[in-house]
C-alpha cells in the first residue's frame, strides 16, 4: 500500500516547484509587501535632503534713549520709502567683495519678514515721531521726507570679517525742493553669517535714520509751512502715501440738450 505523506511548511518552502495558488487575498499581500520595500529608499532619501528651517529676521527694538537728547522736529510727513527693484522681496543679501565683488548673493535658509524698504520705512517712521510730531501723508500743510534705499547688504571683506552697509538718498520738499542729501552707515558684523549681517544692518540703518533727522532738523523746515499748504497729488500713489482725493468736476458737456 502507498502512503501519501503530508508535507511540512519545511518541505514546501524547500520544494521550488511547488504552485503557489494566487488567490486574491495573496495578491493584495504581495502588493503591499512591494510597497512597503519601494517606501524604504524614499524614506531614507527623505531623512537625508530634509533641510534646515528658515530663520527669519526684523531690524530688531528700536536702540535705547542716547543719552544727548537729539535736536526736535517740527511737524513732519513721510513719504513712502522706495528702494530699486531687487530689494522687493525677503532675501537677506550678502557680496563677497573680496573675491566677487560684482555678484550679489542670497541665504539660502535666512530671510528677512518684509522686505528691506518696507522695513526701513516703519523705523524711519518711529524715529520721526520719536522727535516730533508725525503727521499723515496727505497732510500738505507741512513739509514732506522722501528717503530712496539705494544699498542694504552685508559686505564680506574676507571669509571672517564683514559689514552691514546702508546707503540712502533722503530729500525734504514743500511746494519745492528744500534739501537732498545722500547718506552711508556701515557697521562691523560680530560674526561672519546672517545673524551677523542682520544685526549690524540694524546697527547703520538706525545710524543713517538719525543722522537724516539731524540733516532735517537743520533746514527751514517751519519757514516751509509758513507759505501755505502743498497741493495734493494729482494721483494716488500705491502703499502709504494714498490719500483721498476730491472727485474731480464733471466737465460740462459740449452739446447741452436741447429744450
Amino acid at each position: 500500500m502507498t502512503h501519501r505523506h503530508s508535507q511540512t511548511p519545511a518541505m514546501r518552502l524547500a520544494n521550488p516547484h511547488r504552485n503557489i495558488a494566487m488567490t486574491p487575498a495573496v495578491l493584495v499581500r504581495l502588493a503591499a509587501a512591494a510597497a512597503l520595500i519601494a517606501l524604504v529608499p524614499l524614506a531614507g532619501c527623505s531623512a537625508l535632503s530634509s533641510g534646515a528651517p528658515t530663520l527669519t529676521y526684523d531690524l530688531g527694538p528700536l536702540a535705547g534713549t542716547p543719552s544727548q537728547a537729539p535736536a526736535p522736529l517740527p511737524k513732519l510727513r513721510v513719504a513712502q520709502t522706495d528702494g530699486p527693484v531687487w530689494m522687493d522681496s525677503l532675501s537677506l543679501y550678502y557680496r563677497l567683495e573680496y573675491t566677487q565683488a560684482q555678484r550679489m548673493q542670497a541665504y539660502a535658509t535666512q530671510r528677512w519678514v518684509d522686505s528691506p524698504p518696507r522695513l526701513f520705512d516703519a523705523r524711519l517712521r518711529d524715529a520721526v515721531a520719536a522727535r516730533g510730531a508725525l503727521t499723515w501723508f496727505g497732510d500738505g500743510s507741512v513739509p514732506a521726507l522722501k528717503v530712496d534705499l539705494l544699498a542694504f547688504e552685508q559686505v564680506f571683506d574676507s571669509s571672517t570679517a564683514s559689514r552691514g552697509v546702508v546707503r540712502a538718498r533722503a530729500t525734504v520738499y514743500h511746494k519745492g525742493l528744500i534739501g537732498q542729501k545722500t547718506f552711508v552707515a556701515e557697521q562691523p558684523a560680530s560674526s561672519a553669517d546672517g545673524a551677523g549681517g542682520v544685526r549690524a544692518l540694524s546697527a547703520s540703518s538706525d545710524a543713517v535714520i538719525a543722522a537724516i533727522l539731524d540733516w532735517a532738523a537743520t533746514l527751514p523746515l517751519e519757514a516751509a509751512a509758513a507759505r501755505g499748504s502743498a497741493p495734493l497729488p494729482a494721483a494716488n500713489p500705491p502703499g502709504p502715501n494714498a490719500v483721498p482725493l476730491p472727485l474731480p468736476s464733471s466737465p460740462p458737456s459740449p452739446n447741452p440738450p436741447r429744450l
